[in-house]
């Protein structure tokens, strides 16, 4: 894997409140397993505004070991501020970046 982007990590159990204007937003979460090297090593969930987006994320189960896996999701914003929430369920949960574009 090229981007040092993917390289870094964010991991436990943690949140995002980010405030931003109502409205449409394009979510990107950009992930990759720079860790484990097995499926069920790390496995974990993630909210967007308080709506499951992913559920029993495996990383390396979707992309391998050291691969770019990114999930996009539209969300919309009511109340002035955007909640990312990531529970881990299997080690700990794990973000190397995200990305929000206004719709």
């Amino acid at each position: 894997m090229d981007d040092a982007l993917y390289q870094d990590e964010r991991y436990g159990n943690f949140s995002y409140s980010l405030p931003v204007t109502n409205g449409t937003y394009e979510v990107t979460l950009k992930f990759s397993e720079i860790y484990h090297s097995a499926i069920n090593k790390r496995i974990f969930d993630v909210a967007v505004e308080g709506i499951e987006v992913t559920s029993n994320l495996d990383i390396f189960n979707l992309a391998g070991k050291n691969a770019a896996l990114d999930i996009i999701k539209q969300i919309t914003v009511t109340d002035g501020v955007l909640n990312l929430n990531f529970r881990s369920d299997v080690d700990m949960a794990k973000l190397s970046a995200f990305h929000i574009i206004k719709k």
